[in-house]
């Protein structure tokens, strides 16, 4: 970690060698451009001086060039007379000339003009002069230094070497100030997720981050935020499900110590023979065996419960008449309601009611459901099952006009452990019944709920009206994991 840049230091060389290739591509670029134009300028500006465009037939001298930059070319005599003139603008210039209005085309001061001058001799012996005229500066011409001494090349050095430390000095400080404003806007948000994932590690929760930068930087905000809340639920979820586990191992020790210490109390009497008769003792006996068959359901509901909960076993599941179903679990409870002076109506179509089910475990939820029923449920009450088919869906309702549950209890009345009167009684149902029946309801891609604004206690269970014959054909067979 010691040996990597920082974003600031990683900016400042990627400008400099940003800045160092786009220098060598405009380098390369200048050259290439000053290379075309001295090429251009050797191939052009040859054919405007006068000594290159010397023939000795007047007729055959190239003067297109020197026409093009709008000017033209004389053949002057010995006393200066034109003698042979081409080119544009020919009509304007003299006839003749002066030594003194020769002298002056070539005056310094003269930058309006291009004027060149190349003596000649002709084939017959005569002295001539070729004038070459471009009027309007699109000619010029330099002044270069041929020879230098000690001096001039000082100051040439001195100028140049200013040159390159303002250069150099404007470089730096320009590298230094964008690597500086470019690192801030990518180094301060970087900073807060590293501060951030530092809380979050510490167990700070509520830890969120809120800067304002570019796109990127925008969504790894917006995606931090949201693993923030993601986890924030997942350890709410977490201490729900550990607080949920040691009330669930407490209440399993509370259910199960009762009932123990009965039996272990029924047993000891027996033992030492400290029963006073054979009623007595067949009493004992009686109270060991319903404390022992408690004990039993609870460790049975229980497995069921954990069979629920993990992934496996397997359960296959069938095509089934939900509406045979419920009338079979109804009919096993119908005497026990009518001993205990409970009406029980039970409203079921005649017709199938074909559901993609596992027999054994939707007829357990809805057995639990009656059980509850029976159980918190007295005399003179009114207790209903009916079953209701849509076009997706098929509903079971198990209801009463009984005292209903405790509002403090509804919302985790499907819960382990959890009664109605919120009361422990080991004389009484393990808990497990509805949690039991939600397990079952939800592998059936279900849903089992309380009625809250029902008088008295009514649950509704909703499956879906899936077809297994339809669903072998795409799948080879249909399983429902648990």
């Amino acid at each position: 970690m010691r040996n990597m840049r920082s974003v600031h230091a990683g900016l400042m060389l990627n400008y400099v060698l940003f800045s160092v290739i786009l220098g060598i591509i405009g380098f390369m670029v200048y050259k290439g451009m000053y290379d075309a134009r001295d090429q251009y300028l050797n191939q052009t500006l040859p054919m405007v001086e006068a000594s290159h465009l010397i023939r000795d037939d007047w007729e055959k001298i190239p003067y297109e060039t020197v026409q093009s930059l709008g000017g033209y070319i004389q053949v002057l005599d010995s006393d200066l007379r034109v003698v042979f003139s081409r080119g544009s603008g020919k009509e304007k210039a003299k006839s003749a000339y002066t030594e003194e209005e020769v002298y002056a085309m070539f005056y310094d001061g003269n930058r309006s003009a291009y004027y060149s001058l190349a003596p000649f001799v002709a084939p017959d012996g005569r002295p001539y002069r070729l004038l070459v005229a471009i009027p309007g500066g699109a000619v010029q011409k330099e002044s270069r230094l041929a020879k230098t001494n000690a001096e001039i090349t000082g100051v040439f050095a001195g100028l140049l070497l200013r040159g390159l430390l303002w250069f150099a000095a404007a470089f730096l400080a320009s590298v230094w100030l964008y690597s500086r404003i470019t690192a801030k806007r990518i180094t301060k948000p970087l900073a807060a997720v590293t501060r951030g994932l530092d809380r979050i590690a510490e167990g700070r929760e509520d830890e969120r981050l809120y800067y304002r930068a570019d796109r990127e930087l925008m969504d790894l905000q917006f995606r931090f935020n949201r693993m923030a809340d993601r986890l924030k639920q997942a350890e709410a979820a977490k201490r729900k499900l550990e607080e949920g586990r040691r009330r669930m191992m407490m209440d399993i020790s509370h259910d199960l110590k009762t009932p123990i210490t009965t039996i272990q109390g029924y047993a000891e009497v027996l033992r030492l023979g400290m029963e006073q008769d054979k009623t007595q003792r067949f009493e004992f006996a009686n109270r060991i065996y319903l404390k022992a068959k408690f004990i039993a359901s609870l460790v049975d509901d229980l497995f069921e419960l954990t069979k629920l909960e993990s992934l496996e076993p397997a359960y296959e599941r069938r095509t089934e008449d939900l509406a045979e179903l419920c009338r079979t679990a109804a009919a096993d409870l119908y005497d026990s309601f009518a001993q205990k002076g409970i009406a029980f109506d039970v409203r079921i179509p005649e017709t199938p009611v074909r559901v993609c089910c596992h027999e054994g475990l939707i007829r357990r939820a809805v057995t639990n459901l009656l059980a509850n029923a029976l159980k918190y449920n007295t005399e003179g009450a009114r207790v209903w099952l009916s079953l209701e088919v849509t076009a997706k869906n098929v509903r079971v309702t198990v209801g009463d006009n009984g005292p209903g549950i405790a509002d403090q209890v509804k919302e985790t009345v499907f819960e382990p452990f959890v009664r109605g009167d919120r009361a422990r009684r080991s004389d009484g149902g393990s808990g497990l019944g509805l949690s039991i029946a939600k397990g079952a309801v939800e592998r059936h891609d279900g849903r089992i709920w309380l009625d809250p604004e029902a008088k008295g206690t009514v649950i509704h269970i909703l499956l879906p009206t899936q077809n297994c014959t339809e669903a072998a054909k795409v799948e080879g067979r249909t399983k429902m994991t648990i």
